[in-house]
């Protein structure tokens, strides 16, 4: 078993959803250490393994199970997942989950530490999101994730729609200093920095509150421009082992685009291949796009979009759009802490990146 694979225990009583979980966790590389048919295998099976599970998915209709186990269990520091296999029962387990509705939504609710359990005790009243959510990230460190996020949100605003964005960059949060907010990391809640146009900065201290942040601002804006970094082992981040990789589980579920941005040089190529067979192998919701950055215009073009577009090629047809390099551009904008549209809105990038948001709106 790799270090990175996550695992799990089920303890369903019902043979369809405990095969609906299973299959979902197979699907997605977990690895299933036992498939209890009652609580008392549960506990045999935790006394002789020589390793506890990431989490334990259990149903309230299971033989022998009860609240004062659940609590022993918990308190070994494995995660617990409980659902409700009839309402009749929410008062014997108040805490009990609904059963997900699909795939996608078992998972995400797995794969994060901090929203389940001790963010919130229940899966979030189903309702229409309001906002249109975009996730930024990268193959590799320095492909414009910050830059595109920062002016993407710009455009929006500009275009006169009520916009949030989040930098959830976890190792080189670059948001603040960019647009002149160099606070913003201290600030709770939402900060206005233009007209329509809102930021803020999830870090370690305050990832608890900015989830749930994130959650209700679903509801309050029109769109949410999430900065996500560089994104090097998706499998490791999905797991929610680690407090950076928590804004990345909630884009997984709740996010309509992630754009993976790359360069096209060699050794991003190579980044960029490995990061779509890591994606084949985990499934997300949003819609997920590429950028090629720093795209070369002309006939010089031909060659490297041709080895772009082979890279993600496993993940079948995929939008590809460029951004060209203007380093000028952004050198301007950084120093003056302002974005393209501020500080030079005829530039070349400036123009692309609107096109861009754009593509957003569709």
């Amino acid at each position: 078993m790799s270090d990175s694979q996550s695992t799990a225990i089920t303890a369903i009583h019902k043979a369809e959803f405990e095969s609906f979980a299973a299959s979902t966790l197979f699907g997605q590389g977990w690895s299933v250490l036992h498939r209890a048919l009652d609580w008392q295998s549960v506990t045999d099976f935790l006394e002789s393994s020589p390793e506890l599970p990431d989490v334990l998915l259990c149903s309230t209709d299971l033989i022998g199970i009860d609240l004062e186990s659940i609590e022993a269990l918990k308190s070994k520091g494995i995660r617990i997942f409980l659902f409700l296999h009839e309402a009749s029962v929410v008062r014997d387990f108040p805490d009990a989950l609904p059963i997900p509705d699909s795939a996608l939504e078992l998972i995400g609710l797995v794969r994060g530490s901090i929203r389940s359990p001790l963010l919130r005790n229940s899966i979030p009243e189903r309702r229409a999101s309001r906002a249109r959510v975009l996730g930024v990230t990268s193959a590799h460190s320095s492909a414009g994730c910050t830059t595109l996020a920062i002016n993407l949100a710009s455009e929006l605003s500009v275009a006169g729609h009520r916009t949030l964005l989040v930098d959830a960059n976890p190792t080189a949060p670059a948001v603040a200093i960019l647009i002149g907010e160099q606070g913003l990391h201290s600030n709770k809640g939402f900060t206005q920095v233009g007209a329509g146009f809102w930021a803020m900065e999830i870090t370690q201290n305050t990832i608890v509150d900015s989830i749930a942040l994130l959650d209700n601002a679903q509801y309050e804006f029109d769109f949410i421009v999430i900065d996500l970094g560089p994104t090097l082992e998706i499998a490791e981040t999905l797991s929610g082992r680690r407090w950076s990789g928590e804004t990345l589980v909630w884009v997984s579920s709740n996010a309509n685009h992630l754009w993976v941005l790359a360069k096209s040089d060699s050794l991003s190529l190579h980044r960029l291949r490995k990061f779509t067979q890591e994606l084949l192998r985990n499934s997300i919701k949003p819609e997920i796009s590429f950028i090629q950055f720093a795209a070369k215009s002309g006939r010089r073009s031909i060659a490297s979009d041709e080895l772009f577009a082979n890279a993600i090629n496993t993940l079948g047809s995929k939008a590809i759009f460029k951004i060209p390099l203007d380093t000028r551009s952004i050198s301007n904008a950084e120093n003056a802490h302002e974005t393209l549209y501020q500080s030079n809105e005829k530039s070349l990038l400036r123009k692309s990146i609107q096109g861009l948001s754009g593509e957003i709106k569709r």
